[in-house]
This record gives C-alpha cells, structure tokens and sequence, in this order.
C-alpha cells in the first residue's frame, strides 16, 4: 500500500501561497482555503500560509474570509506561490424592523430549525484529517505533536479514526504522540464534552433556553449578509458557552464559532487557574450539510499548591478536515472494536513521506521551525515543567548522568560488596510494624511478614506480636499465619486459603474501624471503642472471582475457640483517669461454622473520601452437628451507592452518597457474634458512623442503619455570588442518619448482673442531620450533627470528600 501512496504522489502537484488584507497587508490565518467545486481544501498558518496538493492542473483555488470578499485564482502550471490579496467587504442589508425581541433571537430559531432538517439526512462521513498539538511553557514551545488520519462519522455508531503517519520534536517517542480529530469537539453537536464538562451546544433544539444571544455587527462574505453574535451563558451555574459566532444569513448556517466555557468549567486545587478557547469553520463545500472544517483550540492551565509550582502548562491544538465523502457505506469493522483511535499499520512507520507528498498540511509558522530545528530528545517534558518552591527540595529528580554514574563500581546496590541485597534485607523489606493500644493488650507491639512467590500466584502472611496488658505465658502472645495459593496459571479469578491465628480479637465486628485506628482514642484516656476476647482458630476456603456478574465469591469453614478475657487497664498518656468500663464476656465455647460471602469493591474503607458503589453480603452457619457450641444462622448486609442528581454536566456534579448495612440472625447467636452500628470514635466523624454518638458503638443481634449525605460541591456558594467558589474546591454537604439496633433480652441481663449496666443499644430509633464544609485546605471536612432522638449539637472533623 506504502508505494501505491508514492505512485499517486508523482502526479501530485503542490500548490502553496500567502493570504493577507489587501489594504494593510497583514497575514490572514484561518483563512477557508478551498478546490472550487469539491469537498477539498485547508486553512491558513498564523502567517497566512496555505498549503495545497492537487492531482492535476489547470485547478481553481478559491479563499474565503469573513469581512472580506472572496477570491478565486486558476492555476494552470506550478509557477511558485501565488498571493491572495483580500479586500474588506461592505454588507448591504435590508431594512431591519425592530421589534420586543433582539433579532438574533430570530437568527438563532431558524438556525436551529434548519439545523434539525439537514442533520436529520445526515447518516455518515468520511474525510481526510490533519492535526498538529503543541505543548509550551510560559517562554517557548516545548513539543509538537502532528499526525494524519482518516476520519469516519456514523450517526448511530459514533466516530473512528484511523491514524496514517505521525511525526513529532525529537524529545516525543511516537507511542506518546496523540495527536488526532475523533475526540475533539463539533460546535454544530447538540452537545459537547468539554474537559469533562458535559456542555450545551449553541444550536442545541432548547439552546435558546440556555443562551442569550444579541445581534453586535453585521459583515458581508460574497455579497451576503453574515450576522455576528454574542453569545451569554443564561444559566449561571450550568457549564456553557459565551463568546461569538457568524451566521451566514441567507442560508441560516454557522459559518465559525469563537467560544469560551463560561466561569462554570473550573476545577478545584491544585489546578490554580484553566483558560480554554475554541474556534471553528463550517462550510458546505457546495452542498446540503454544514461540515467542520477546522478545529483551533488554545489552552492554559496553571498547576501548584503551597511550597510547589508549576510554569504555565499552554497548548494549541489546530486541525483540518477536508475531502469529505458524505452518506457512503463505512467499513463494519471500523466499529468493531471500541477503541476510537486505531493505527494503519502499512502506514504509519512511513516518517515525512505522506506529510511531504501526499496530504494538505498546514504549514508550520515560524517558531514551530524553529522548534522542530532546535528540540532535542533531551528536551524533556520534566524540565521544562520543572516546579518551584520549598518543597522541592524532598523531590528526588531524575538528573542527567545518574544512570551512568551508577554503572561504576561505587553503586551501594551493586549485586557484589554491599549488604544492601542481603539475606536481611529481603526479609525486612516485607515486614509491617504493629503497634496498638487498648484497656485489655494495652500496648501491644508486633511485627506481620507477608510475600508473594512463583509469580505472585503464592502469598503468605506471619504475624506475631506481645501485649504488656493481659495474659501470662503464650497468652501474652498474639501469632499466626496465612498462606493463599492461585492454582490457574493464566488467571487469578480463583483462589485458595487457609489460616491458623491466635489473638486477642474484637468481641463485635466493625465494618468501619479496627483497633489500630482506635488506639489513639483509648490512649489519650477516652472510652475504649471495643470489648476483647481470646480467639484461637483455623480457617479454609477458596474466592472466585465472577465473569458475568460484578465481585467475588467467597466460601471458608471456621473452627475456633473462644474464651472471655477479663482483663482491663485504665491507663492513659494524659493522666485523665478515666475509667474504662469493663470488658464484657463472651459465651465460651467452640464455633464450628461455614461462611458464605459476595462482594465487590474498596472504595467503602475509604471513609468517604471517595463515592462507593460497593457491597457485602454475609451468610454464617453454625451448627452443633458440625462439632459447634452454637445454631445459629446470621444474615448481614453492607450496601454502598452513589448517585449523580443536580447539574449532572458539570465535570463534578452533584452527588447522593448513601449507606445501608443490616443484620439479623436465626437461632441461638452467642454474645460475640453481636454487630455494631459504627459511631464517631471522638472527635473523627467519617462517613458511614453516626457523627451524634461518640466512642462507644451501638451493639445488636439484630440491627440496621441508613446513612445518606448530599454533596453540592461549591453551588450554594455560587448562588451566594462567589462565582470563583469552583476553583476553591470547597463543597456544602447536607447529611443524615437513621438506625436502630436489638439485643437478646438475656444478654441485656447478663450484663445487668455482671457489670450493673445493659450493652451500648439504641434506646429507639437514632436519627441525626447536620452540615458540613468539605475541602478545607483540600485535606478536611468540619462536621455539624444534631441529634434529634436526643437533641444535642456534636462537632467533628473528618477526611475531606474529594470525588
């Protein structure tokens, strides 16, 4: 295919020249450069300069200009460059009746109108496509990026493209090289994705809803009016356009468009500051449908936080699409796969060939010469975006030399000398301290090995530790073991496990928080926000992980023994005297059960900081038969979700998150098999815990709680007149909480008898709402929750919720 190319290009014939204002002689870029008669053409460079591949002569050029009249040359032999010298047009209009109504309101009606009439047989296209990307810093350019493609449209399937050649600066490896026109935006589509934006588009059919448009000027273009308008964003808090588009006013068709995202399309710290721009050209090249025929985008995006600054990161971006082929039968298989952006591989290694010979580029203006002249490969993107500020200094930067100064004979990691890789290395690169504090292990210090082998498909995990509280001998000791195998070569969908561990354990289980996260709490004299007992045991089971429905299944048989501890100190850092309430027994005995769970999702150990859409469902029999000291059945559930409700076209829109988790139980459930409704434990109020009740969390057999808070981002500042609240980053946060939880009667008696008081249940329903301000300092949240079971303000502050 390669040398057909070259065939066709030897009877090519390049036809290049300048366009510029007749009267004052400056450059005219963007200029509509056309084959009269036929779907081909370009535009002009920043310096007026255009470049044309024609297949035979005598040929005529046609170039247009808004403002200006139109000119055609014919060409009949290659005599070098040839210059049109545009003169400014004068409109001739009619009278104009003025009426209650700004007569772009008019204009903009019928465009639409006629819009829905031709888009409607609108079914496919193919075209030629050339683009060039330019990244720069606030001095020069520092890389360019250019490619030629193929460009396909079908109304039902999306848009493809296939790349044929791409060239770049020697400091940009061709796999990093973009460039293309499938993903950029155009301006006659009823809607645009603009920087994750989901954005209105001008002549969208309720556009006039959304826009304010006034006619600003009236220009000529081949004695027919064009009509110029402004365009205002109605909709202050929706993300929209403002700028100006020309109409061309006999046919009711965008001819170009000049558009800004409003104040709306913003993004919060550490981008500091975002300016983007777009312009683009329609033309019908003779014919029924308005068809882009450039594509220019200039953009600056400034980047830093406290003590790091980026240079100004600007890119331009231009494209041209020409020889269109409209309502023809496009390959199938072109859709076949999902990726928009597809390779010709007979092509694409052909270097200048294709962009010398055989397609209309736009000619590089005179510092992109220059760049192409002057970048080298060491002219990295991390230089050139270099940041400032203190806290560079604990940046380890890749220097030039560092590879080979490490190829001597002094390199502390070289395999020979140094203990740097020795035996002790290995093994204390995978050891994890543990250190906790609580009224029964007091301080508890320890160490978990863990490793993967034979290709990460064999892990194991050690642990073991001592504790300064209780025990005497081996139950001061905390120790055990885990190895998980995944047999299948190819895959790691299934797993298998077993573990044997003897620890003090956590009577009930929190869904949220483990007692290396409540050490601090206990520490600094505070309730202690669990009950202990001694757990010896084993576990077996195998995961698979599921190919047609989302998570992962999981089956393991437990046997452990189960021993009260009743131990307790009331120490603290502080000297609060506090004293801690006593830890509770537990039904002693033997459990002997299966364990059923599916799950899918991580995103809930987030403490909110990010939207979940997790779950987990448990099933746990016990049963006497099996060598068990209990029958019983648990059920539990943990359900996580997030959904998107107001100005859903904003790049982050509005969000319900909410939290549902539930339980209840068939049979005899012993004491420590109890689930707890999570509460702040202090003053840490996360999402998911009840922020209106503190340290010790609700206990029951059988339990449940629904916790929902509604984030509205910075909207309700918006509303309040701080337009720049977006680039803050700071949210408005409504939220609340119901739950309510149920203990057998003869436990609530048992601890009655043992310690004077019932376990931690809900009296009744527990219900809370409150307030927060999300993203101070893009770190924090500051929670207000008031009790409305039991009226009281409690205050907290929590993980900030970024996504």
């Amino acid at each position: 295919m390669m040398s057909s190319f070259l065939v066709f290009a030897q009877h090519q014939h390049r036809v290049t020249g300048k366009i510029v204002d007749a009267e004052t002689g400056e450059p005219l870029p963007a200029a509509h450069v056309i084959i009269k008669d036929t779907y081909k053409g370009t535009i002009s460079n920043q310096d007026g300069e255009f470049s044309l591949l024609v297949s035979e002569l005598p040929v005529t050029i046609m170039v247009r200009f808004i403002g200006f009249e139109s000119q055609e040359q014919t060409v009949t032999e290659n005599t070098g460059p040839i210059d049109f010298l545009l003169k400014p047009s004068v409109a001739e209009m009619g009278e104009i009746v003025v009426t209650g109504e700004d007569p772009a309101i008019a204009i903009m009606r019928e465009v639409i109108r006629r819009k829905q009439q031709w888009r409607a047989n609108l079914e496919t296209y193919k075209a030629e496509a050339y683009t060039r990307q330019q990244l720069r810093n606030d001095t020069t350019i520092i890389s360019i990026t250019e490619s030629i493609s193929e460009a396909y449209w079908d109304k039902e399937k999306g848009s493809r493209e296939i790349l044929k050649s791409k060239r770049q600066t020697a400091n940009i490896d061709a796999a990093d090289n973009f460039a293309g026109v499938s993903y950029l935006p155009n301006f006659y589509d009823d809607n645009l994705d603009i920087a994750g934006f989901d954005v209105v588009g001008v002549t969208h059919p309720d556009a006039l809803k959304f826009y304010d448009f006034s006619l600003e000027d009236i220009q000529s273009l081949d004695g027919q009016v064009v009509y110029e308008l402004k365009v205002d964003s109605k909709r202050k808090l929706q993300p929209l356009f403002e700028g100006t588009i020309f109409v061309l006013g006999e046919e009711y068709a965008v001819l170009e468009m000049d558009l800004k995202p409003n104040s709306v399309v913003q993004f919060p710290p550490p981008v500091q500051d975002f300016d983007l721009s777009y312009k683009q050209q329609f033309s019908n090249f003779g014919g029924d449908f308005w068809l882009p025929v450039d594509v220019r985008i200039e953009g600056l995006v400034e980047v830093g936080l406290v003590g790091l600054r980026f240079p100004p990161i600007g890119f331009k971006q231009v494209a041209r699409i020409s020889d269109y082929e409209v309502n023809i039968s496009l390959p199938d298989t072109i859709f076949k796969s999902r990726d928009q952006l597809m390779v010709d591989s007979t092509t694409i290694n052909s270097g200048d060939s294709l962009f010398v010979n055989e397609i209309e580029i736009i000619p590089l203006d005179t510092e992109e010469e220059i760049a192409y002249e002057t970048v080298d490969s060491t002219a990295s993107l991390e230089k050139a975006f270099r940041p400032e500020g203190f806290l560079t200094r604990f940046i380890d930067w890749d220097e030039e030399g560092d590879s080979g100064s490490s190829q001597g004979g002094g390199s502390a990691n070289s395999s020979g000398g140094g203990s740097g890789n020795g035996f002790f290395s290995k093994l204390t690169q995978n050891l994890t301290p543990q250190v906790k504090f609580n009224r029964v292990d007091a301080f508890y210090g320890g160490l978990k090995h863990e490793r993967r082998y034979v290709d990460n498909r064999l892990m194991s995990r050690v642990f073991a530790g001592y504790s300064t509280g209780y025990g005497e001998g081996m139950e001061s000791f905390s120790y055990g073991a885990r190895v998980a195998w995944w047999p299948l070569k190819e895959s790691r969908r299934f797993a298998v496990f077993t573990e044997y561990r003897a620890k003090n354990d956590t009577r009930y289980n929190s869904d949220m928080f483990n007692p290396y996260l409540t050490s601090v709490v206990s520490l600094l004299g505070y309730p202690d926000y669990f009950d202990y007992f001694r757990n010896e045991g084993i576990e077996v089971g195998g995961a698979y992980m599921l190919r047609e429905l989302p998570g992962t299944l999981r089956l393991s048989y437990l046997y452990e023994d189960h021993q009260s501890i009743s131990y307790k100190t009331d120490y603290d850092i502080l000297g609060r005297d506090e004293v801690q309430r006593p830890n509770s027994y537990v039904d002693e005995g033997n459990l002997s059960a299966l364990r059923f769970t599916w799950e899918d999702g991580e995103n809930k150990k987030a403490f909110g900081a990010v939207g979940a859409n997790d779950f987990q469902f448990t099933v746990e029999q016990s049963a006497t038969f099996m060598g068990s000291s209990w029958n019983y059945t648990r059920f539990k559930i943990d359900l996580y979700r997030e959904f998107q409700t107001f100005y859903q076209r904003r790049f982050f829109p509005n969000t319900l998150n909410m939290r549902l988790n539930a339980g209840t139980y068939l049979g005899d459930l012993p004491i420590q098999k109890n689930e707890v409704l999570d509460v702040a434990p202090g003053l840490f109020t996360p999402f998911g815990a009840f922020r209106a009740k503190r340290f010790i969390p609700y206990e029951g057999a059988s339990y449940f709680a629904l916790n929902a808070e509604h984030n509205f981002k910075s909207v309700p500042l918006e509303m309040l007149g701080w337009r720049d609240a977006s680039k803050t980053g700071l949210s408005i946060i409504a939220f609340g909480g119901i739950g309510k939880t149920w203990v057998k009667q003869a436990q609530i008696d048992e601890f009655n008898t043992r310690y004077g008081f019932d376990p931690s249940i809900t009296e009744d329903l527990h219900i809370e709402a409150g307030l927060s301000l999300s993203n101070i300092f893009n770190l924090f949240r500051a929670d207000v929750a008031f009790r409305v079971d039991n009226p009281g303000f409690y205050f907290g502050v929590s993980l900030a919720r970024l996504f």
